[in-house]
C-alpha cells in the first residue's frame, strides 16, 4: 500500500497541546492570588476591627472601673459624712432635727452624683461641692452646739436661781404660813373677843335701857285759841299728847336721854311724817330697823322722871285701836295702847 497519499502531520504548523494547561495555571493562580490577597484583607480588617473591639472593650472596662471607683468613693464620702453628723446627734431634739434635714440634703446630693456618673458627666464638681457641703452643715452644726452650750449655761444658772429662788420662796412661805397662823389665832381672839365685847355690850346697853312706866295717851283737839281739849273721837282729835315716867336706873349715865315713839295705827302702819322729825332707828334686840313717829327727850337723874312727846300730823285719825311703842338706845322699854271712836 501506498502510504504517500495520505497527509503527514506537519509539526511545524501544528499548534501546542501544551499551552491551554500553562494558560489554567495562571488562571488558578491569579485566581489563588486574588484570594489569598482578599483573605489578606479580610484577615486585616478582621484584625484590625478585633483589636479595635478590643481597645473599645479595654476602653469599656477602664470606664466601668472608673465608675467603680467613683460610686465607691462617692460612698465613703457619703458614709463618712454621715457618720459625723450622727455623731452630733443626741444634745436636744431641735438639733437632732437639724441633722435630719442636712442628712436628707446630703441623700439627695448623692442620688444627683450616682446620675452624673452613670451618664459619664462631669461628677468630680459635684463631689467636691458635696464635700464642701458636708463642711458647711458640720460647721454649722458646731455653731449650733455653741449656742446650745451658751443657753445651757445660762439654763444652769437660771435652774441655780430659781432653785434659790424656790428654796426662798419655800423659806418665805413657811414664815408666811407661821404668821398666816399666828394671825389666824389673833383673829380668831380678836373675834372671840369682840363676840365676848358685843355680849357684854349688849347687856350693858340692855342694863342701861331706861324702862317707862305709867305711859298716858291723850288725843286732844286744838282750838284756834291754843287751847287744848281731850277728845276720843277720831275726827275730833287733832294732836296725841304722850307722856309716861322714867324708871330709876343706877347703871346709866346720867344726862340727857332721847325716847323713840312709835304710834301704830289700826291699819299696822307707824304714823310718820318725815318733816315732823319721823325717822327709822334700829331695834337692836330684833337687829333690825323700824320706823318711829316721834321722840321725846329728858335729863336724866337715874330716878323717876316725868316726860313728854307729842304728834300733831295736821290730819285726821282713823277710828280703832292704836299701839304706842317706847324704845332707848335701841331697846323697847314701855308699850301702851288707846282707841279713837
Amino acid at each position: 500500500m501506498n502510504t504517500s497519499g495520505f497527509n503527514q502531520p506537519s509539526y511545524g504548523n501544528t499548534p501546542n497541546l501544551d499551552n491551554p494547561s500553562g494558560d489554567n495555571s495562571k488562571r488558578l493562580l491569579t485566581i489563588a492570588g486574588i484570594a489569598i490577597a482578599v483573605l489578606l484583607g479580610l484577615s486585616i480588617f478582621l484584625l484590625i476591627q478585633t483589636y479595635r473591639k478590643g481597645q473599645q472593650l479595654e476602653a469599656n472596662k477602664l470606664e466601668l472601673n472608673e465608675q467603680k471607683q467613683a460610686f465607691a468613693e462617692l460612698d465613703q464620702k457619703y458614709n463618712d459624712a454621715v457618720a459625723q453628723l450622727e455623731q452630733q446627734k443626741g444634745l436636744n431634739a431641735q438639733l437632732d432635727e437639724k441633722i435630719n434635714q442636712q442628712l436628707q440634703q446630703l441623700e439627695q446630693q448623692k442620688s444627683q452624683i450616682e446620675t452624673l456618673i452613670r451618664e459619664n458627666r462631669d461628677y468630680r464638681s459635684a463631689m467636691g461641692r458635696f464635700e464642701s457641703q458636708k463642711k458647711q452643715y458640720l460647721a454649722e452644726i458646731e455653731r449650733l452646739k455653741a449656742e446650745v452650750g451658751v443657753l445651757t449655761e445660762k439654763n444652769t444658772q437660771l435652774t441655780q436661781e430659781v432653785s434659790t429662788l424656790s428654796s426662798s420662796l419655800s423659806e418665805t412661805r413657811s414664815r408666811l404660813a407661821e404668821e398666816s397662823s399666828a394671825k389666824a389665832a389673833l383673829i380668831s381672839e380678836k373675834s372671840q373677843l369682840e363676840s365676848e365685847r358685843k355680849v357684854l355690850s349688849r347687856k350693858v346697853d340692855i342694863a342701861s335701857a331706861i324702862r317707862v312706866k305709867d305711859i298716858n295717851v291723850k288725843p286732844v283737839d286744838v282750838r284756834s285759841s291754843g287751847k287744848e281739849k281731850n277728845k276720843t273721837r277720831a275726827s275730833k282729835v287733832d294732836k296725841l299728847s304722850i307722856c309716861f315716867t322714867t324708871e330709876p336706873n343706877e347703871v346709866a349715865e346720867a344726862g340727857e336721854e332721847v325716847f323713840y315713839i312709835a304710834v301704830i295705827d289700826p291699819t299696822g302702819a307707824t304714823l310718820a311724817i318725815e318733816s315732823l322729825g319721823s325717822g327709822i332707828t334700829k331695834d337692836k334686840r330684833q337687829e333690825q330697823d323700824f320706823r318711829y313717829t316721834t321722840t321725846a327727850t329728858c335729863q336724866y337723874n337715874n330716878g323717876e322722871t316725868n316726860v313728854c312727846g307729842a304728834w300733831q300730823p295736821g290730819q285726821n285719825f282713823i277710828k280703832g285701836t292704836y299701839n304706842v311703842k317706847i324704845f332707848n338706845k335701841g331697846f323697847l322699854v314701855g308699850t301702851a295702847s288707846f282707841n279713837l271712836k
